[in-house]
């Protein structure tokens, strides 16, 4: 029905003589019109309660979870750590001296050992991924001396590491330096020393010799020569050799786990299973010693111990192979079931944190591969906890929630609504009764204001086999003043929230993937024309 407000009051066809007799800068007439207008469209599905990509159907269509967390890894830098090393190697004459050395002769020429302090590893070859060697020199002779470092035991593409530094003429109280970096990328240490018996070892040599182009040099007891070679920032690509016996304490630590991210209220399943799947990337037996693993769920503050094999007895993880240009890891599965453990407590506790404490135990039973250990770069021994959940359960207060993008005309502060009531159609696939709310939110989800009062849905219905056989309707009413309608038109967003129970608590009901609720949103208000709008 429409009522002028306001401006010239007439009937029939004297109207619009009258109304162009009224003065012009008279406001426009306001018109109240009673509309129901369509709003949203939206379903919703187990995707709003789970990932699509943790779940899984059979041919049945019922469907279950797949999901798998990492809980902790030993990596090549936990293992094997090459500490920054200087050598110093100093030359003098043992005697008063002088002695005179020719242009071109050489005055010193040592074959020495660098042994690398590795503490328990003995290794025996070692490829360098990332690296650097320098190489300094002081000069207190009073001669042009070039000095010659080199590694017979470090190659590249089959050359020998070698450097050379050309230091000019000093004195004991002003010397000459020089210094000289090169990266020892890709670089092969045979670390067996020159005569290839021994461990960490590496052959080198520094040869000094007066410069051929210089006049002849004498030498006192006072005149030196003092090299440093450091090498520093070393990652391995490779090592190979005894690991020795060693244990690697995790502290007690937790890792997050998403799973149940969007899971409220409780879930009594019918069955879950779960794998603790451990590779190992290193050239090492292993053994691992689960001091505990817990579910927790920050949300409530539970804490559920998972009890079972994993806790009692350690799990014994076999070495992986060298394939001489990589590694093929091993897998070692421990199986957790309703008949060995306490899975499905463990679960039913929705965690969003999985906590835990353990030790590594390397080469447990001593150096039976007879120095043969071995690691890459990208070897590591890591730990993942897969989960295995058919989604057949009981459920109380379970929450599926969606915001609704709503087709409104007008603007947040320029629209013609006034208030009326929202109509939400739902059909109801799920083989659970709902109890369904609105609420307008922003942009991040905040609730700004609760619409009441909501409704229940009834579940689906049910066949012998349990599975929906047809859906359930409903028209669920919330009436909405002007202030809500204002909030509305601000973020143009409404949340559907759809708690779920099973109908019948003692029978576990399995989820199918086509399970769904179908939601329409309409709008029967007051519309003003020539309002605010």
């Amino acid at each position: 029905m429409f009522r002028p407000r306001n401006g010239c009051v007439a009937a029939g066809a004297l109207a619009v003589l009258i109304l162009s007799a009224c003065r012009k800068d008279r406001p426009d007439p306001v018109w109240d019109l009673d509309m129901t207008v369509p709003l949203a469209k939206t379903s919703l599905t187990l995707g709003d309660l789970l990932p699509d990509s943790i779940l899984q159907s059979d041919t049945a269509g019922g469907v279950s979870i797949l999901y798998t967390a990492n809980l902790f890894k030993l990596s090549l830098d936990t293992v094997l750590t090459a500490p920054d090393t200087t050598f110093r190697y100093a030359y003098a004459i043992p005697f008063p001296g002088p002695i005179q050395f020719a242009p071109g002769s050489a005055f010193e020429s040592s074959d020495d050992v660098t042994h690398f302090d590795l503490e328990d590893l003995e290794l025996t070859k070692l490829i360098i991924r990332t690296g650097q060697l320098d190489f300094s020199v002081t000069n207190m002779m009073n001669g042009n001396i070039v000095g010659d470092f080199a590694i017979p035991g470090a190659s590249l593409d089959g050359q020998s590491f070698s450097m050379e530094l050309i230091l000019p003429p000093g004195t004991p109280a002003a010397p000459s330096s020089l210094s000289a970096s090169r990266a020892l990328d890709g670089y092969e240490f045979d670390l067996r020393g020159p005569d290839q018996n021994s461990v960490n070892a590496l052959a080198t040599q520094l040869t000094y010799m007066n410069a051929p182009w210089g006049a002849p040099v004498n030498i006192t007891d006072q005149d030196s020569l003092l090299a440093y070679v450091a090498y520093h920032d070393i990652v391995p690509e490779y090592a190979k050799g005894s690991f020795g016996t060693r244990v690697f304490t995790v502290d007690p630590d937790t890792t997050g786990i998403d799973l149940f991210a969007n899971i409220t209220g409780t879930i009594d399943l019918a069955q879950a299973e779960a794998r603790l799947t451990v590779r190992n990337g290193l050239g090492v037996d292993a053994q691992a010693h689960l001091h505990f693993i817990h579910s927790i769920n920050t949300r409530n503050g539970n804490t559920v111990d998972l009890t079972g094999p994993l806790t009692t007895g350690p799990v014994n993880i076999t070495r992986a192979t060298d394939l001489g240009n990589g590694f093929q890891p091993t897998q070692t599965t421990s199986e957790l079931n309703q008949g060995n453990s306490n899975i499905e407590q463990f679960l039913e506790n929705l965690p969003n944190r999985i906590g835990y404490a353990l030790d590594f135990t390397i080469n447990p039973m001593g150096d039976i591969s007879n120095g043969h250990d071995f690691l890459y770069h990208d070897s590591e021994i890591n730990a993942d906890l897969e989960v295995e959940i058919p989604l057949r359960l009981i459920a109380t207060d379970l929450v599926l929630q969606k915001a609704m993008e709503l087709d409104l005309p007008g603007t947040s502060t320029s629209h013609a609504w006034r208030s009326g009531t929202l109509h939400l159609f739902a059909e109801n696939g799920f083989p659970f009764s709902a109890q369904v709310e609105l609420a307008v939110v922003d942009a991040s989800g905040q609730v700004l204001a609760s619409l009441g009062p909501g409704g229940t849905i009834g579940a689906g219905s049910l066949g012998t086999n349990l599975f929906v056989t047809s859906p359930s309707s409903a028209r669920i009413d919330f009436p909405i003043g002007t202030e809500q309608m204002d909030l509305i038109h601000q973020t143009g967003l409404v949340r559907v929230r759809a708690t779920f129970n099973t109908a019948e608590q003692s029978q576990h009901i399995q989820l199918l993937t086509h399970y769904r609720m179908d939601l329409q949103l309409t709008v029967d208000a007051n519309y003003a024309v020539n309002g605010d709008e």
